[in-house]
């Protein structure tokens, strides 16, 4: 299968763009074969560009909507590659899309600690479209025509999204290495410290601005993150077998008797429940009832509670807190 699959390098010396190639072409057969080797079908080429932003730019008029592909851009956090499913005919094309730039170690020490923890992402990446392929089987009437409303219009995309992190995580923590592992826990404990004080900052602004699409697009930037975050490091969690202690202490102790502990321990619940069934018993959307469930109730704890008007549209209200009341001392 990985023969077919046309490898395109762009905006990179001719030497390091075909060693990019060369090694991609060689991973994708190791990953493809062996014991259990992962589903590529429905994807048909890789771009690796230099010019990242701008090649998802360029691709985004492929889509059905026409608008921005985004990735992560922060200054905690950098996309390496995304995977995107554009329509093809009738039927759907999965197309990773690698930072050209960033797997440069692939090409200069594929054995030292920074060429495979390239090598774990480009893994992981190919995860992402083994987990596209299953759930495109699954829910061939569903995935991908499915359309939110109300309150899910928030919990809905959060929960397909975490989960996707967590499943990409469990099936390739097989190459993860203790840089991969130690920069999502370090990630996680950074975001719980810092996002419950920023979020709050945040609504403070609020009250006095009552810009709710400026609120809420930060709470998807940064809010949401942590979720992301925690996602990750719970498909480390399952993979690897191992406690969250036995991975960073510091994080467990950050994460402990904190305001997302009971986030944490909910979503765990709820995604190792959706892992039981994946991916036989999926038949739709409503398989992702309890983790939305769960990220609903975890805006709300951020102060953001959401609910469905009778209309069928979304209301988000932000409840006075003492951390959120200007002049309250607490």
């Amino acid at each position: 299968m990985e023969s077919n699959i046309q490898i395109t390098v762009k905006g990179m010396t001719e030497p390091v763009g075909k060693d990019i190639g060369n090694m991609l072409a060689i991973i994708l057969k190791a990953l493809s074969t062996g014991e259990a080797p992962l589903d590529l079908r429905r994807m048909h080429r890789i771009i690796v560009a230099a010019d990242f932003a701008g090649e998802l730019a360029e691709l985004s008029a492929a889509t059905k909507s026409g608008r921005p592909i985004a990735h992560t851009n922060e200054e905690y956090a950098v996309a390496v590659a995304k995977v995107l499913l554009l329509p093809k005919g009738e039927e759907i094309e999965i197309l990773p899309v690698f930072n050209a730039n960033l797997l440069i170690p692939l090409t200069e020490d594929i054995v030292s600690e920074a060429g495979r923890h390239i090598l774990h992402v480009v893994h992981h990446e190919l995860c992402h479209v083994h987990d596209d392929n299953k759930k495109l089987d699954a829910m061939p009437q569903v995935w991908l025509r499915h359309h939110y409303l109300g309150k899910d219009m928030f919990s809905g995309p959060l929960a397909e999204c975490c989960w996707a992190e967590y499943a990409a995580n469990r099936l390739s923590s097989s190459s993860s290495t203790p840089d991969s592992v130690t920069a999502m826990t370090d990630s996680l404990q950074s975001a719980i410290r810092r996002t419950k004080m920023e979020i709050d900052t945040k609504i403070l602004e609020y009250r006095y601005h009552g810009d709710l699409d400026l609120l809420l697009g930060i709470f998807k930037r940064h809010g949401e993150f942590l979720a992301i975050a925690a996602a990750y490091v719970l498909g480390y969690i399952d993979g690897l077998q191992k406690t969250l202690e036995e991975l960073s202490p510091n994080a467990a102790q950050e994460l402990a008797n904190s305001y997302f502990e009971t986030t944490w321990n909910s979503m765990q619940t709820a995604l190792r429940e959706m892992w039981e069934t994946y991916p036989e018993g999926w038949h739709d959307i409503s398989t992702y009832t309890r983790l939305a469930v769960v990220l609903e109730q975890y805006y709300s704890s951020m102060g953001l509670a959401l609910s469905t008007m009778e209309n069928g549209h979304a209301y988000v209200d932000i409840p006075f807190r003492p951390e959120t009341t200007p002049g309250v001392r607490f």
